[in-house]
């Protein structure tokens, strides 16, 4: 009874991540001044194949969690399966909540300082999707895989990734913008400085006992 309690605090804390992820990301693209790196590239990869943005992410975050499959399996929990049927709807309603403040409207210096702030809610709310050990989206799988090969800071390595969507990105028809570069250099310190903090939020919530975590799928 205990463990799955435990797991219905998780998978809320992850459902609460991931809602603080898409708020940030609405109040960083209500800005309008370029999309995250991410962004960039799914939105090149959509102008190239005829598809929309939604159809392309699906089959960016189908072939990475293939790839995942093969080379660290165990990383791949129900959140991850979540993450891409289900960021949709959030997204939407973050939108909606978003576009009633007027961001858009702002001047150039203020925008600049909402998409540091946007960036940094983004941060926040990962560090509580990954706190919760029931999955991240596979996209963001990559860089954690890549730092237990490498030993390299998580933060160096997501900006290398994120300098590769971009360019890739941007190469392929995606737009960049001011917004982007500041995603680009701040996500990665901002996810490495909040990662430890927001598992502290989810272990005083649910406790650390390592029985009571969810097993890879």
């Amino acid at each position: 009874m205990n463990k799955t309690m435990n797991f219905i605090k998780r998978v809320i804390l992850f459902f609460i991540g991931m809602s603080v992820i898409q708020f940030g990301v609405a109040m960083f693209l209500e800005t309008n001044i370029g999309s995250d790196p991410f962004t960039v590239f799914t939105q090149g990869l959509a102008n190239t194949l005829g598809k929309t943005p939604g159809q392309a992410n699906r089959i960016i975050l189908v072939v990475l969690i293939i790839a995942i499959l093969f080379i660290e399996r165990k990383r791949i929990k129900i959140g991850t399966l979540i993450c891409v049927v289900g960021v949709g709807p959030i997204i939407d309603l973050s939108s909606k909540i978003v576009s009633i403040f007027p961001i858009a409207s702002a001047n150039f210096f203020i925008k600049m300082l909402i998409v540091v702030l946007g960036v940094f809610i983004i941060a926040a709310g990962f560090s509580l999707v990954s706190g919760s050990d029931v999955g991240v989206a596979p996209n963001d799988i990559v860089p954690f895989i890549i730092q237990d090969k490498t030993k390299v800071q998580y933060k160096y390595i997501r900006i290398a990734l994120d300098a590769t969507f971009l360019i890739v990105g941007f190469l392929i028809g995606g737009t960049v913008g001011v917004g982007t570069i500041i995603a680009m250099l701040a996500m990665g310190p901002f996810i490495q400085f909040c990662l430890p903090h927001g598992k502290k939020v989810v272990d005083l919530i649910v406790g650390s006992n390592k029985e009571d975590k969810v097993v890879a799928a």
